[in-house]
């Protein structure tokens, strides 16, 4: 956990000031910035097999953040969606790269047109705010 402070969490300093500032903070924007509802709501369902717009999911996430993402992919299929933020937490536009594949201005060049949101394992939690109660009660942005 520290290398993830060291490496991430310095940069939002004097804003957060320590390690367990940092880690309550992510987790709560983990929450207040729902991806995954996100893109469910817009019927972008996770599956090893179906394939969706990539501008379609750059759509949904910016209409509800405002904010255009960043994704990275692996052949075809979404590895990573990154969301970025001003040091006062609001969502903001993530530097990217225009992609040559496809002259997309909000992917990163590893993804195609058309991708799949895989299916991951659960980590065993179907609620994460079960898990973790205290954090959307007593810390908000």
């Amino acid at each position: 956990m520290h290398w993830q402070w060291e490496k991430h969490g310095t940069c939002s300093f004097p804003v957060v000031r320590d390690e367990y500032s940092y880690f309550s903070t992510t987790l709560n924007l983990y929450f207040k910035y729902n991806v995954t509802r996100v893109l469910n709501e817009a019927g972008y369902l996770p599956s090893n097999t179906e394939k969706y717009p990539l501008g379609g999911i750059v759509s949904a996430i910016q209409n509800a953040f405002h904010a255009t993402p960043k994704l990275d992919c692996s052949k075809d299929a979404v590895n990573e969606l990154h969301l970025c933020f001003y040091k006062d937490f609001k969502p903001r536009d993530c530097i990217i790269e225009r992609s040559p594949e496809n002259d997309n201005y909000f992917s990163s060049s590893s993804c195609p047109k058309y991708v799949s949101l895989p299916v991951y394992m659960s980590s065993g939690v179907d609620d994460a705010t079960a898990a973790i109660p205290w954090i959307l009660e007593n810390e908000p942005l």
